[in-house]
């Protein structure tokens, strides 16, 4: 498989990591009403934004306003100087853009390990796994409920034809949508190898899709679609 092959879709733009196809997945999920087209080069635009933001220095990232109200301001700006004529060019009218300078109140105190980190575990928000994923079993459950050896669960996963879901470290649970009659739904493993892992895939069966008529792709599998369904990860992924 070949990143720079195929676009993603039929804006041209395409996806390259898996930052982006989750920003692109929890847009879609989000804003269900938005055409599919605008959600590539959006989450390319947030993917780039937020790697450029943090390869920057400590000092650099506080003097980055954080009020959306500045923020617009400045990418509006920002976006009117790429349009407007370089010097010496007809009709050119270039002023001398104003200039916003914040300064900081530096890098304050500095903290223990162990207060950093219960700083950070106030900010923090868990978000179970089936909030996205939908039901999930472990080997277990899935031999009570659908009598699937667990040497035989194992195999699928193995090959790729099922997805399976980390829930800890090392432990795997998985999403009960891809079976049918107790057997991997035809077509899941094929996403599963064209998107960057196996959470990226699932996430973007699970979601409504534009061009889709905002149906998950699960549900093309599911009638029986599995061609279109292979033919949009592509696009997406690729």
């Amino acid at each position: 498989m070949t990143l720079h092959s195929k676009p993603a879709n039929s804006s041209g733009k395409q996806i390259h990591t898996p930052a982006e196809a989750e920003i692109r997945a929890i847009f879609a999920h989000r804003n269900p009403q938005m055409p599919a087209r605008a959600l590539t080069p959006l989450a390319k635009l947030v993917a780039n934004f937020a790697d450029v933001v943090a390869g920057l220095a400590v000092d650099q990232r506080e003097k980055i306003p954080t009020s959306k109200t500045v923020l617009r301001t400045m990418l509006l700006k920002a976006a009117r100087l790429t349009t407007e004529p370089t010097a010496g060019q007809p009709g050119n009218t270039a002023v001398e853009p104003a200039v916003e300078r914040h300064k900081g109140t530096g890098l304050g105190d500095l903290l223990s390990l162990d207060v950093g980190r219960e700083r950070l575990a106030q900010y923090v928000q868990t978000c179970p796994l089936e909030s996205w994923a939908g039901p999930v079993a472990g080997p277990g459950e899935i031999e009570k409920q659908l009598h699937v050896a667990r040497s035989t669960l194992n195999e699928w996963h193995r090959r790729g034809a099922v997805i399976g879901l980390l829930r800890g470290e090392r432990k795997h649970v998985y999403p009960l949508e891809q079976f049918v009659d107790a057997r991997p739904m035809r077509g899941v493993g094929d996403v599963a190898k064209i998107a960057p892992d196996e959470r990226a895939a699932w996430l973007w069966l699970r979601q409504p899709h534009g061009r889709f008529d905002l149906r998950p792709p699960l549900d093309l599998l599911k009638a029986g679609q599995r061609d279109e369904v292979i033919q949009a990860a592509e696009r997406d992924f690729v």
